[in-house]
């Protein structure tokens, strides 16, 4: 072979084998210029907790019923998770026959401020369920069902790590429990209530945690502010027992403003919550709707509802100073379902936007979805049969 061909023939193989390898270097990011890592993309977090409902069967074998709210804040059943405590199956303390509002209270069932724990009562056998609230799907766990040293729980209020439990019976009302992280309640005091033959329908913190607030409920016209102690204990109770016939339920329309239902007068009635812990008469308002027991108020503090024994919701406009004003009496209404039982509007609970609330209906077995509106208007959304064993035993309402 010619030289001078050969050495052509050498350079043209050398060229294209150094283009190709450039090629490929360049093709795989490793060229002699620097190259940008790749993105990568973190998976997406998990939908915040939120639109969830909870009432409770009180059945025998009692159960927490879990809802889903809708985004147009319909509702939906989920599923149940049992509390493994005993309920009263409608039958009222004492008595033998079934009938609505066995329990006689407000706050039956509860869901702590962070929404992690879920606490039931179970007036059967005297203890008190503590549910972990799964942070995605709201569906709960059972921790631990606590025996209690108390005769009859019946409503529950909660302020840092310590439960406040109602009692209907026995020489101690109020008890104060320290939640611990495997879901146990240690007992941290029991408490006598100061007024005889009590049989309380409430408790609740006051806003800013100073005071844990009783409601007396029947045979009595007394509204009960305990201190609180820095440790959860509870201090000398402060008696207010003017100006209200038989209290069932109380809310704060604001840290200064409280409302109480009067039961025996068919009103609602407002005060001014003092430093001390005692009340101080603002005004009182007549519905005139049968048994105006349960309270619920708008997170913007403006408007008042309360469930009616006769199956009504009245609606109450709440001024900057606690006065109140009848807005409509039957808001709104659902018709009996058993000859001769009420539907009996009970336990309620609002949106944290305002926008919807959910009330148990304890005569009809059922929880109805309203939306709010403006002035105090409750329009219908649909409603849910819960299915209890007696029909009659529905109790609470709490949600996310």
């Amino acid at each position: 072979m010619n030289p001078i061909s050969s050495r052509m023939i050498r350079r043209s193989v050398t060229g294209l084998s150094l283009g190709a390898i450039a090629l490929a270097l360049a093709a795989c990011g490793g060229g002699g210029e620097t190259q940008a890592p790749p993105t990568v993309v973190a998976a997406p977090p998990p939908p915040p907790l939120a639109n969830q409902f909870y009432t409770m069967t009180n059945d025998g074998a009692n159960a927490v019923v879990h809802m889903v709210r809708n985004a147009d804040g319909t509702l939906a059943i989920k599923d149940r998770a049992a509390t493994d405590g005993a309920g009263l199956n409608g039958v009222k303390a004492g008595t033998t026959a079934a009938a609505p509002d066995s329990l006689v209270s407000q706050h039956s069932i509860l869901v702590s401020p962070d929404h992690s724990t879920l606490f039931a009562v179970n007036a059967g056998d005297n203890s008190v369920s503590v549910f972990a609230i799964d942070q995605t799907s709201g569906a709960l766990t059972l921790k631990k069902a606590n025996k209690t040293l108390g005769d009859t729980p019946t409503s529950v209020a909660f302020n840092g790590g310590i439960l406040y439990v109602l009692f209907q019976n026995g020489p101690n009302q109020l008890g104060a429990y320290t939640l611990q992280a495997d879901g146990t309640l240690a007992q941290l005091g029991l408490y006598a209530l100061p007024v005889a033959d009590m049989t309380p329908t409430q408790v609740v913190i006051s806003p800013g945690g100073g005071y844990v607030v009783v409601s007396a409920g029947t045979a009595s016209n007394a509204v009960i502010a305990f201190p609180l102690n820095a440790n959860g204990t509870l201090g000398s109770p402060v008696s207010n027992t003017s100006h209200i016939a038989n209290p069932f339920a109380g809310a704060y329309a604001s840290p200064s403003v409280y409302l109480e239902t009067d039961t025996a007068d068919m009103a609602l009635a407002s005060y001014t919550f003092n430093g001390d812990g005692s009340l101080s008469l603002i005004g009182s308002v007549v519905a005139g709707e049968g048994a105006p027991c349960w309270l619920s108020i708008t997170p913007d503090g403006k408007t008042a509802f309360v469930g009616n024994g006769a199956g009504t919701i009245s609606s109450f406009a709440i001024a900057a100073n606690g006065a109140l004003t009848l807005i409509n009496a039957k808001a709104a209404q659902e018709p009996s379902k058993i000859a001769g039982v009420p539907s009996v509007a009970a336990d309620s609970w609002i949106s944290a936007d305002g926008k919807f609330m959910y009330v148990s209906y304890l005569g009809d077995d059922k929880v109805v979805a309203y939306s709010v509106g403006a002035n105090g208007t409750l329009g219908k959304l649909n409603e849910q049969a819960v299915g209890t064993a007696s029909g009659l035993s529905l109790q609470g309402a709490s949600g996310i």
